[in-house]
């Protein structure tokens, strides 16, 4: 991602441009297909996001040859989430834009700053005081009795957690999810792979734990730091909307000017929401 760009006309157009977040940061777990479906690119300021979606789909009949065919609306209704924004500001000496080394040491850096903050806030951010930031998918309230949310499962014990991962997709499903992604820490999913039969012989076979795209229940297992400790996520990509915005780069000598020195400045904007949080899954692991 080459962000170091200068122009001649300081003053009308200042060392800055925009980049896709997509292209820049495609590792970042929200841009993630598995984990949630891309929507609108913010632009600008945007604190609100307002995200249609189809809340009952219509329904397909059977008819006869000629007979009227009935109609089926499907029910409209939309997704609102506030956005997180996300900035960084980086020195760097001006003597080392001229080492190419430098430079990518630099971009790489920062855009790993992004990534992190970006899966942060996706994962595991806090329950917003205000109630307009959006909340991680893991700390997303459980459900309990009429009161909606995620469907959570605590296992037996460390030896049932995969027994508790089986209920909450088996749940989920039920409730009409599309299980496309497991995602959890790998110091969980090393505790998986530690669990064995009577025997002896691990639950989950070798030739798993050695892929490099492991699946579990045929469902693809996805690892990020990000995910809270002994805990185990199943999500619907179809029900997690996310949108994001460019990411806005600028470069400026003139803050630093007495130190020969410029600042890198990358700002960025991303929300998401959940259409049916019962068609998340999470998993508690207990210690023992």
């Amino acid at each position: 991602m080459a962000i170091f760009k200068t122009t001649n006309t300081k003053g009308a157009f200042p060392d800055a441009q925009y980049i896709s977040a997509r292209e820049a940061i495609p590792e970042a777990i929200a841009l993630n297909e598995l984990v949630a479906t891309q929507s609108v690119v913010i632009s600008g300021d945007a604190p609100r996001v307002n995200v249609p979606y189809v809340s009952v789909d219509p329904t397909a009949n059977v008819v006869a040859e000629g007979a009227e065919i009935t109609t089926s609306s499907p029910a409209l209704n939309q997704v609102s989430f506030g956005t997180h924004k996300i900035a960084l500001l980086v020195p760097f000496s001006n003597e080392s834009l001229r080492y190419d080394d430098a430079v990518t040491l630099i971009t790489d850096s920062a855009t790993k700053a992004l990534v992190a903050q970006a899966d942060h806030l996706f994962l595991a951010a806090d329950k917003d005081t205000g109630g307009v930031l959006p909340t991680g998918i893991a700390k997303i309230t459980a459900a309990t009795g009429d009161t909606g949310g995620v469907t959570e499962v605590t296992a037996a014990s460390k030896e049932k957690t995969l027994d508790a991962v089986l209920d909450v997709l088996a749940q989920t499903t039920d409730k009409g999810a599309t299980p496309t992604a497991i995602v959890m820490r790998f110091s969980t999913w090393a505790t998986l792979m530690a669990i064995t039969a009577s025997d002896g012989r691990p639950l989950i076979e070798p030739d798993v734990t050695a892929s490099a795209t492991p699946t579990l229940f045929n469902t693809p297992v996805l690892f990020n730091s990000q995910v809270p400790a002994n805990m185990i996520l199943t999500v619907s990509a179809p029900d997690v909307i996310v949108s994001v915005s460019d990411i806005a780069a600028d470069t400026d000598s003139s803050a630093m000017f007495t130190s020969d020195s410029s600042l890198l400045r990358m700002t960025m904007r991303i929300g998401f929401g959940v259409v049916k949080p019962e068609r998340l899954g999470r998993v508690i692991v207990p210690a023992k």
